[in-house]
């Protein structure tokens, strides 16, 4: 299955389990390309600690033009959540970085510890793939993998701060055996999102 695909299709069971449209072009206005005070509030030294450890350019950062961020979708209603669709890009070492800056008591909707267990797993490959990519924030070799982990973070930490429920964060390894839209695939969904929005 190509870089996507399964993303979409794991969106559309969870829309249909939930009930709830998946909205897959939600803007935010808090939600933008660089770390601002006003944006990230109680967390705004966290962010700006995660940027510092990634080796982050403060000013290459701030001089970039602002854009609007995509999350992978957006489920309204009562449940008002972001949703992101973790392949293993997103677990690289900068990932795991990122998580032990992590302030105690953030709330989640997906286990830490193993988030963390799937980095130290997967960063050899995590930290390979697309190697040369530079940003302009991230000005080096592997600088497109630190950016992504510096962006998994805003989501993460910006939803709690602008009245939306924690992300809902769902890994490739967790729909492994998933391959169609059968009852199998549907009752495996619905017991991990039981799992992770209870």
């Amino acid at each position: 299955m190509a870089v996507g695909d399964k993303q979409k299709f794991i969106t559309e069971i969870i829309s249909k389990v939930l009930n709830e449209p998946a909205q897959t072009r939600k803007r935010f206005d808090w939600f933008i390309n660089k770390h601002t005070k006003e944006n990230f509030r109680k967390y705004y030294f966290t962010i700006g600690r995660i940027f510092e450890v990634l080796n982050g350019d403060v000013t290459a950062n701030q001089e970039k033009r602002t854009v609007s961020l995509d999350c992978d979708a957006y489920f309204g209603g009562k449940y008002n959540f972001i949703f992101e669709f973790d392949e293993f890009q997103h677990f690289s070492s900068s990932r795991l970085t990122t998580i032990d800056c992590y302030p105690p008591g953030l709330k989640l909707n997906f286990d830490l510890e193993s988030w963390k267990q799937l980095c130290n797993k997967h960063k050899d490959k995590a930290d390979n793939y697309r190697k040369s990519k530079k940003t302009a924030d991230f000005n080096f070799i592997g600088g497109r993998t630190a950016q992504r982990a510096y962006l998994d973070s805003f989501r993460d930490l910006l939803p709690e701060i602008h009245g939306l429920n924690p992300t809902l964060r769902i890994n490739e390894f967790e729909v492994a055996g998933i391959s169609g839209m059968g009852k199998v695939a549907f009752y495996k969904i619905e017991e991990l999102l039981k799992l992770k929005l209870s």
